[in-house]
């Protein structure tokens, strides 16, 4: 067999895919080119399956010493079973015929035809042995090549063969090979699925270690079911650095928000979680303390919300006041920021609710003698009329002469003068969130109440029922 030493560059297969091979060629070893062999000889190797799979290609490099020649066409790759060494058992799989093997190159067999249509796809067992064998359609240059390589460190007993003319299969040891021919298989290996344990407590069944792993699971071994295994609660509360709790969370992910993870199992609900420091003010003193709410409340402060401190001399710092609210009332002791929190509007530093006259929420009043004007409540009921609500208007949609808000209710939630089923999804979310809007009650409160309610239901019913 002649025989040409060189240095190879190697690619490697996927890393979902285990390669099963003889040859000890890596990325810049040496490796021999064995350009013996004559049209019609075969090179084959005895190979060992590292898992239960599939064989899913075949490689095979192949070099010439110059390197760039053209591309040769060999007569096909077979794939047999173990046998008896140097003879190989009966086919496996014929797999390819004519495979084109490009000079310099981890040449990768993956289809049976030239379209790539039909996928190499052969069942082994782990430890199972078998045979890939490479039949020569050319004759390789005897001093060039290109041919099969062989690696440099001895030819191992048991493991290369050559079917050569005139003498059958022989050991390729015998022949003065020198090496392991770098003919190699790529094995898919099937993932074996078992019970996953998520943080949670739960059990997810037939899962691969893999994708256990990666949702954050705790894989408990292949074909360990569910009904076997116990899984503990790996998530609880988590106090965060603002103060507020989150349920359903590691201790990992807990304390990758700073927080404070309270244990596995536990709950918002059960834990206190400290608050952080605020400003306080004194309403009494106007004075400013860092304080957390408990203790600034225990003082006699008013918390001032998260975020906020106490800036410069501590006296002086959080000014109160009379705040006047939406409803009409007013909040004594308010800072400018608690009033405006409250949709209120502050009334000066200093003010009291007895210096302040609020004004009173505007609304529909309707007069006993059937007309309609916008006023404060207590003026309307001082005069013995009948008050509509805040935000009511005296408006006469359906112009009949009267307001809108003065007539009985008549359903017409979403205010389009149909009654039909859209104002009965209205009315029943209205009724469910006990409501106190003023248009839902101008339309669909029928019992009077100022509030939606069961009571309204059954006379929604009938004039549903009598709609036109």
């Amino acid at each position: 067999m002649a025989a040409v030493v060189l240095f190879l560059l190697v690619d490697s297969a996927s890393a979902q895919e285990t390669v099963a091979k003889n040859d000890s060629v890596v990325d810049g070893s040496t490796a021999v080119i064995q350009a013996g062999f004559d049209e019609g000889e075969t090179a084959a190797v005895w190979l060992t399956s590292p898992c239960a799979g599939r064989i899913v290609a075949v490689q095979v490099f192949w070099r010439s010493f110059t390197g760039g020649a053209l591309p040769t066409l060999e007569d096909n790759i077979t794939i047999y079973s173990q046998g008896t060494f140097p003879n190989p058992g009966p086919i496996i799989h014929a797999f390819l015929e004519g495979p084109v093997m490009t000079d310099g190159v981890l040449n990768e067999f993956r289809y049976l035809d030239e379209l790539n249509t039909i996928p190499l796809d052969v069942p082994v067992s782990q430890g199972e042995v078998f045979i890939v064998a490479l039949k020569f359609g050319s004759n390789p240059s005897p001093f060039n090549g290109p041919s099969v390589v062989t690696d440099s460190n001895g030819c191992q007993a048991g493991k290369n063969a050559i079917q050569a003319i005139g003498q059958g299969w022989v050991n390729a040891c015998s022949l003065g090979v020198s090496g392991d021919f770098m003919i190699r298989a790529v094995v898919s290996c099937q993932q074996g699925t078992g019970a996953c344990c998520m943080p949670t407590g739960t059990c997810i069944p037939d899962v691969s270690a893999e994708d256990c792993a990666n949702n954050g699971g705790l894989y408990e071994g292949d074909d360990v079911l569910c009904s076997e295994v116990t899984c503990p609660l790996l998530v609880g509360a988590c106090c965060k650095t603002d103060g507020t709790c989150q349920d359903g969370l590691t201790s990992n992910a807990c304390l990758a928000m700073n927080g404070n993870y309270q244990g596995n199992g536990t709950l918002c609900s059960g834990v206190t979680c400290p608050q952080p420091a605020q400003a306080c003010c004194n309403a009494m003193s106007g004075f400013c303390f860092m304080l957390d709410p408990v203790s600034c409340q225990g003082f006699g402060g008013v918390p001032q919300g998260l975020g906020t401190t106490c800036v410069g001399a501590s006296a002086n710092q959080c000014p109160t006041g009379a705040c006047c609210l939406a409803n009409g009332s007013c909040s004594p002791s308010l800072t400018p920021a608690q009033c405006a929190a409250q949709s209120g509007v502050y009334q000066g530093t200093g003010s009291t609710c007895g210096q302040v006259s609020c004004p009173q929420p505007q609304g529909a009043c309707c007069l006993t003698s059937g007309g309609c004007n916008v006023t404060s409540q207590t003026l309307c009921e001082g005069f013995g009329h009948t008050w509509k609500g805040q935000g009511t208007t005296c408006a006469d949609g359906n112009m009949n002469g009267t307001a809108d808000a003065c007539e009985a209710p008549n359903g017409d939630m979403n205010v389009n003068t149909v009654v039909d089923g859209a104002d009965l999804q209205i009315f029943t979310d209205a009724v469910k969130s006990s409501s106190t809007n003023p248009t839902y009650l101008v339309h669909g409160d029928f019992s009077g109440n100022g509030v939606m309610g069961t009571e309204d239901i059954d006379a929604m019913v009938d004039t549903l029922l009598n709609a036109p």
